[in-house]
């Protein structure tokens, strides 16, 4: 299959498999062709491009800048193939389209089912799989390189790759044991947790969450941080006196009316933060991720309404 500027998807295969593999040979390997058909099939595309995408150092092969760009764009070109020739797969048993939901450490189990009950009560023409934290790789990724179709996250997102809907406003709050000497004040601020061990959900600082906007501007920070993927852990391990928190109010809050438990807010103002649902930006308007996407908006917007 030829794609723009005599470009084959069968390249764009092959460039993958070199960056996963690490080398020709490897990837060669994993492709199940030989080494040479690979050389011989980048060196046609670069003739028909009249552009290099590798420089040759010796035996090894490094991606030029256009090179990198192509590998990105392969990565998403080949996500949605993968994703489409799944959907067909499903259409011919019967199944509607499925929309791939993440949600990260965040696992939306207190209104997601109620949300997906909803829309299966209305007709919905396609199925709905959610994936939480087992995923090990970033949710705005995911969705831009087709694993999932929708991302469930909070704080900012600037990526001209996607395109936001949003859900709901929302605030973090710092999550303490009751018998906690800090339990007492009205609020906190990034200075009241550098004594403290600190427990993170994320295993990489996440745009627009406390990492970024609370401790980094403040210049303090705990003087532990030990990260766990598990909100509910967590909030286990808090109430326990293992560490202090913080989290978005509406995930730690059903947890908060059970003894042993106290939110405070952060700063005299609070800190606010949004949550969106976030599809491809190149999505079409009646895709089934745009739909869902989109049915979640209203849904959240008729919840807060009742």
């Amino acid at each position: 299959m030829l794609l723009a500027a005599g470009l084959d998807i069968k390249v764009l295969r092959m460039l993958v498999a070199i960056d996963r593999q690490g080398s020709l040979t490897r990837a060669a390997q994993a492709l199940g062709i030989t080494q040479s058909a690979i050389s011989h099939h980048i060196r046609e595309t670069e003739r028909r491009t009249a552009v290099e995408i590798f420089h040759r150092v010796g035996k090894r092969l490094h991606l030029t800048a256009i090179g990198e760009e192509l590998l990105q764009a392969a990565k998403t070109i080949l996500g949605e193939v993968d994703r489409i020739e799944g959907d067909l797969a499903l259409f011919r048993e019967g199944f509607g389209p499925v929309v791939r939901v993440g949600t990260g450490a965040y696992a939306c189990h207190t209104w997601l089912p109620h949300f997906m009950a909803d829309v299966g009560t209305q007709g919905a023409r396609f199925d709905i799989e959610i994936l939480d934290n087992s995923l090990s790789f970033p949710l705005i990724k995911a969705v831009v390189d087709g694993k999932i179709d929708i991302a469930i996250c909070g704080g900012e997102v600037d990526d001209r790759r996607v395109h936001r809907h949003h859900l709901f406003d929302d605030e973090l709050v710092a999550v303490l044991p009751s018998g906690h000497h800090l339990a007492g004040r009205r609020h906190l601020e990034a200075t009241d947790f550098a004594g403290e061990t600190y427990l993170s959900y994320s295993t990489i600082p996440e745009k627009g969450f406390e990492d970024e906007r609370f401790f980094r501007p403040a210049r303090a920070m705990p003087k532990r941080w030990r990260r766990t993927g598990d909100v509910a852990m967590i909030v286990e391990m808090v109430r326990q006196g293992l560490g202090v928190s913080i989290l978005s109010r509406w995930a730690v809050e059903p947890a908060s009316r059970i003894p042993g438990l106290v939110l405070k807010r952060l700063t005299g103002k609070g800190l606010p933060t949004t949550w969106q649902a976030v599809t491809r930006a190149n999505e079409l308007k009646d895709s089934g991720a745009v739909q869902v996407a989109t049915q979640l908006a209203q849904w959240w917007a008729r919840s807060q309404r009742a």
